[in-house]
């Protein structure tokens, strides 16, 4: 049986707010116990609202804010156990891709500065040995080796979206959790970006975890899916087969949002209303004050991951869901009103 690269069980975290000075602080889960693993090679999307949970999950897994509860296993070793010299070994081993790649790179230090300096910092090569394989790095990852010398702001945000690639990559990493990396960037560059991480994937021995919110973009760079609403999992498994029948209410309606580009086509699946509510956390269903299938049981049962085949949901009417997205075509009439 294989070992799994990162393993996470009841990963939670939960953050004190206090709205007044005499108010008592409340808190509120950014993950509610997250249980997944993840193998070597393996590449894990995780796509939600904003305020769902994701880049505090994508922090967890990276040791960079501790939970509240839960664990979390890289190569078999828990994050609570490690020692401060088994965190630089974890560090060199693990990497995050940022959303903005501007506000991720130092302005004041040109590109091949950043891009090497891990090497520098981790003392696996001297100043030659990095020098040659940063101008490598960039080569590999679309850019030249002449724009070494340039600062950030001389750069597209396409272009600086590669070098924070490059930087991330440029120690071997065995893991990298992707946080919006390319919703920053204008659709012609994100099909460039998409298309340059299935390559480095193909070609290197990396797993990665890519946080999205964009159902379109996510179904062409990973092979499991996991749909996040307010900490929780609401669906998780093999991405054809949560795109082919998705199970759960929020996936569906997510699904629905992205846009075809027929234009005869139109989605007809109750579209999502109303707005994240934290309140409705506490007990029952977490979506049912935005869900069009909600009963009774939604709010005084806490539906639990079921699993379906390929794929788990969490909801009490998963079973009644059994095909695809529902769409149909716009009649004459109806394309000339559009």
């Amino acid at each position: 049986m294989n070992t799994p690269l990162l393993l996470a069980r009841d990963l939670t975290r939960a953050y004190r707010h206090k709205t007044g000075f005499f108010a008592r602080p409340t808190s509120q889960l950014a993950a509610d116990s997250i249980s997944f693993e993840l193998m070597a090679r393996e590449r894990i999307g995780v796509v939600g609202e904003s305020g769902s949970g994701k880049s505090t999950l994508g922090r967890l897994l990276l040791g960079l804010t501790p939970p509240t509860r839960g664990d979390v296993w890289f190569e078999g070793v828990n994050h609570r156990d490690r020692s401060a010299q088994d965190w630089t070994t974890f560090r060199k081993c693990t990497s995050l891709v940022q959303q903005n790649p501007l506000s991720a790179l130092n302005p004041q230090m040109t590109i091949g500065e950043q891009v090497a300096e891990g090497m520098l910092v981790h003392r696996v090569a001297g100043r030659t040995e990095a020098y040659e394989r940063t101008v490598a790095m960039l080569e590999r990852v679309g850019l030249s080796g002449a724009m070494m010398n340039r600062f950030p702001h001389q750069m597209s945000g396409g272009q600086r979206q590669r070098v924070v690639i490059a930087r991330a990559l440029i120690l071997d990493p065995k893991l990298v959790v992707f946080d919006e990396a390319v919703s920053a960037l204008d659709v012609s560059v994100q099909a460039q970006v998409v298309a340059l991480l299935r390559s480095l994937w193909q070609e290197l021995d990396l797993a990665y975890v890519f946080i999205t919110h964009d159902l379109r973009i996510v179904r062409h760079l990973v092979d499991r899916i996991v749909v996040m609403y307010l900490g929780r999992v609401v669906e998780t498994g093999d991405i054809r087969a949560v795109y082919e029948q998705p199970r759960h209410p929020y996936t569906r309606a997510l699904l629905a949002s992205v846009p075809t580009m027929d234009p005869s086509v139109r989605n007809i699946e109750p579209p999502i209303k109303g707005e994240l509510d934290a309140d409705s956390v506490s007990q029952g269903c977490a979506f049912r004050s935005r869900c069009p299938f909600a009963i009774d049981r939604c709010a005084v049962e806490t539906p639990l991951l079921q699993n379906f085949g390929r794929q788990q949901a969490a909801c009490h009417r998963a079973e009644e869901f059994t095909g695809p997205v529902p769409s149909q075509a716009i009649a004459p009439q109806q394309k000339e009103m559009a």
